[in-house]
């Protein structure tokens, strides 16, 4: 089959649905499918290797009305198009949403869509999306609490649809004492401190701000404790000048810009993790299982997010979202107990290797069969 997917955020880009992308047509290409990947054109060149197995097509100025017709016909050459939703670089046109409909009219390709985090979506973008999941072949939703809100805004049945969950965007680089060592130091982390992990694009509702506070506290309590932040801004707002002020404190090592390889030595020059999203943690949590895959005791947030089967699916220590306090208590519960650091430590992997790319890419493909082997009726 010839797959088309359509990514609005793509590598070099530091986007989460982008490494998805980046990661699911590998490992399609690796089933040996044909896969193409279309996105945005003002991306500058990828400083990482050259992805092997399928071609990005980068030719879309934007995701405007203007060039909906150019998509369209880009799909005829396609057995499917797959959109993921949503992404930074649709911004608020239209055009995305209406794409699924416009497929079915030309009868250029069967259009299904992948959506994420539907359930931390504002109600203005649901309602935006309400064209598009009533006119898809298909949808794949990545975390299984996603499907009731889904569900509520379909109004003409049910299409086709398949829960996949996501892996890891980041993989585990070979480690030994040395190389340990010598990433530890780049990072300023000295032999008688604790790495706490931070990774993921820097927003406030990721919490960052909160954990800052958190580690300052707990060291003030006589904890070696250093906060190792991995990630970057992707934009420029009003809250962005007082977390880089934060992230200016000495406790601080601020790994900017880092490459995958980079994220996984800072992952593995660390002691634990700490992941405070507001809306909770959920399976969908790319930053939480790049954490786990690493080996690291996961410290993170149970909130309106988070799927009441968290606890059998990952060992976890959970605390309240946007506490400080509870944040505070909850890494210093791993910080003063070894066995609980142990228990942690020793699920991590096993929790990370629940869901691996082939696995997910598999699933992907038959789910397209299954859309394109009931055509246009």
């Amino acid at each position: 089959m010839r797959h088309l997917i359509i990514a609005p955020d793509f590598p070099p880009f530091i986007s989460g649905i982008g490494d998805y992308t980046h990661r699911l047509a590998g490992a399609m290409s690796a089933c040996g499918e044909h896969v193409d990947v279309l996105t945005l054109s003002d991306a500058e060149p990828s400083t990482e290797a050259d992805p092997t197995g399928y071609a990005v097509r980068r030719e879309i100025p934007e995701f405007t009305m203007s060039h909906l017709r150019h998509v369209v016909e880009v799909a005829r050459d396609y057995d499917i198009v797959n959109i993921q939703y949503p992404g930074v670089h649709y911004g608020r046109s239209p055009m995305v949403n209406l794409l699924p409909a416009m497929l079915k009219r030309n009868r250029a390709a069967p259009g299904i869509v992948t959506i994420h985090d539907a359930r931390v979506m504002r109600w203005r973008w649901r309602l935006r999306t309400w064209p598009m999941l009533n006119t898809v072949r298909g949808i794949i939703h990545v975390d299984p609490g996603d499907w009731p809100v889904l569900k509520s805004w379909l109004t003409f049945g049910e299409p086709p649809r398949a829960c996949i969950p996501i892996a890891s965007n980041v993989d585990v680089l070979p480690v030994d004492e040395s190389s340990r060592a010598a990433w530890r130091a780049s990072l300023g982390i000295r032999a008688d401190e604790i790495a706490c992990a931070y990774f993921g694009i820097i927003y406030p509702h990721k919490g960052l701000g909160e954990l800052i506070d958190a580690v300052g506290q707990l060291r003030e309590r006589g904890h070696p404790l250093r906060l190792v932040a991995i990630g970057d801004f992707d934009r420029e707002a009003d809250w962005r000048g007082p977390l880089e002020e934060k992230l200016k404190r000495d406790y601080v090592s601020w790994a900017r810009g880092a490459s995958l390889d980079r994220v996984s030595e800072c992952l593995h020059a660390s002691d634990l993790a700490a992941l405070p999203f507001y809306s909770g943690t959920s399976t969908n949590r790319s930053s939480m299982l790049a954490a786990l895959g690493h080996g690291l005791p996961v410290v993170t947030t149970d909130g309106p997010s988070t799927p009441a089967e968290i606890r059998e699916l990952f060992d976890l220590e959970l605390v309240m979202p946007e506490d400080v306090d509870s944040l505070r208590d909850g890494i210093e519960r791993v910080l003063s107990d070894p066995k609980l650091a142990g228990r942690l430590r020793q699920s991590a992997r096993v929790s990370a290797t629940r869901v691996t790319w082939p696995a997910v890419a598999e699933a992907t493909i038959a789910f397209h069969r299954e859309v394109v082997d009931r055509g246009w009726a």
